[in-house]
Order: structure tokens, then sequence, then C-alpha cells
């Protein structure tokens, strides 16, 4: 399992270059309007949701591609169980 770094989005956008961004995984919170977890600079995430507004809005994403919550589930290499869990959360 991929591990994110916290880091805020003044910090991510206004401190690190182009490609300091893509040296670590992050989970990019936004003041008041949610999280993005990134990988290598994309939008990616293998075991949940990438993008998570505050208002409840989420998207599911691999290397910067959207995907439907099943299919998202389709692809991402989590067991089945897991899957289960996440459709018990998510549907």
């Amino acid at each position: 399992m991929i591990k994110y770094t916290n880091i805020s989005a003044e910090d991510y956008y206004h401190n690190f270059s182009e490609e300091e961004r893509k040296e670590k995984p992050y989970c990019i919170e936004f003041h008041n309007s949610g999280k993005n977890w990134v990988v290598n600079g994309n939008l990616h995430r293998e075991d949940g949701l990438a993008v998570e507004y505050s208002d409840g809005i989420k998207y599911w994403y691999l290397n910067g591609k959207q995907y439907s919550f099943e299919n998202w589930l389709k692809l991402t290499p989590i067991s089945d169980e897991e899957k289960v869990f996440l459709r018990l959360k998510y549907s």
C-alpha cells in the first residue's frame, strides 16, 4: 500500500517545485474544501477515493485517469474483502 505524506495545499503548490512534487505521494489537504491524493503529480489512489470534497463529492482515480467507483474497483489491486468493505462504505 502506498504511504502518503499529508501536506497543506499551500505548501504543496507554493513551496515545492514540480520535480519535488513528484518525489513522493501526497495527500493534499485544502482548507475547508477537501483532500486530493497524488502520486507522481497525478491523482491516484489504490485503496480509496482520490478526491474528497467537504460537501461529500468523491472521485476515484488511478494514474491521473478518473473512473466510476465500480470500474475503479475492477482495476485496483486491493483484496476482494477490501472491495466489499468499500462497496458498503461508498455505495
